[in-house]
Order: C-alpha cells, then structure tokens, then sequence
C-alpha cells in the first residue's frame, strides 16, 4: 500500500492546537492507524486526545515537545520529548502534546538524532494499535455510566449468582 504525500495532506484533520495527517493504512488491518502529527505554535496547552487503542509516538520534528496525560490516580504527569524520543500511551488514557520551553537536556546545542530526515518543528510518528479491547467491547463500554466505568477493570470476581 503507498500513499501519496498529498492525498494524505488532503485528508488531514485540522485540530485547534494540531494537525494530523493519516498515512499508509491497509484493509487487511482496520484498526492499525498510522500519523503525522504536528504540533502547532499555538499549542501552548494542547487540546486533550483519549484513544481505545495503544499508541507509540515518535518525535521526528527539530523542536521539543511536552507530553502531558493523567495518571492512575488522575494527577498530571509531564515529560519532555526531545527529537529522538519515543513514547508509549497506553489506550484510554487521557493525554495532548504542547509546546516545550525546555533546550537540550544539557543546555548545549545537540545534534538531531534523526539528521537530515527529520520534519521541521514539532513532528510525531504516532502509531496506534489495537490490544484486546475490540470495537464492539469499547461501543459496549460507552454505553455504561461514567461512575460505574472504573468498576469494568477493577473487579475481576463474579459478584452475582
């Protein structure tokens, strides 16, 4: 499967705070999704994104980016992706990515690990893949009462007869 550069730039989802343009995906895997996710000037807090699948990210861009999402126990954690970096979300996690102030990570100058191939500004390779969470178990799961959700994965013993 190849997809052109400007069909791709076509069909890009133009967000407040990122644009995200689809790549390559096949039929033969539906729920493989692949993106080129730029993080725009304006994303000085970036708008939250919340996915059923697992996510890797990438950064290929020449500008740090901040990575932000809510732990276990709801309280933010926040990590500077340099170009280079890589990162893992894990699905239904809620999370966005900003602009960074943060240099190099030893106040020096360094060199772009992805050299001459990499996207100018704040770029991610976002890969996301489906787990065991199906579509049919996720639809299930929106139905339910969001008070009631943290029970799905919490409770893992019959409690009726």
């Amino acid at each position: 499967v190849v997809t052109k550069s400007c069909e791709s730039r076509a069909q890009a989802r133009q967000m407040s705070t990122y644009t995200m343009v689809p790549l390559a995906r096949t039929r033969h895997q539906p729920d493989l999704k692949t993106f080129d996710l730029e993080v725009l000037d304006c994303a000085k807090q970036g708008e939250s994104l919340i996915c059923g699948l697992h996510s890797f990210v990438y950064h290929f861009g020449s500008e740090p980016v901040e990575l932000s999402w809510k732990g276990r126990g709801r309280e933010l954690q926040v990590s500077t992706l340099r170009p280079g970096d890589s990162a893992y979300v894990a699905p239904m996690v809620e999370h966005s990515f900003s602009v960074s102030y943060n240099g190099p990570c030893d106040g020096r100058k360094t060199a772009n690990p992805n050299g001459a191939a990499c996207g100018q500004g704040r770029h991610l390779f976002l890969v996301r893949i489906p787990g065991h969470l199906s579509g049919e178990t996720l639809a299930e799961f929106s139905t339910f009462s969001n008070k009631g959700r943290v029970r799905v994965g919490a409770e893992t013993q019959q409690w009726y007869n």
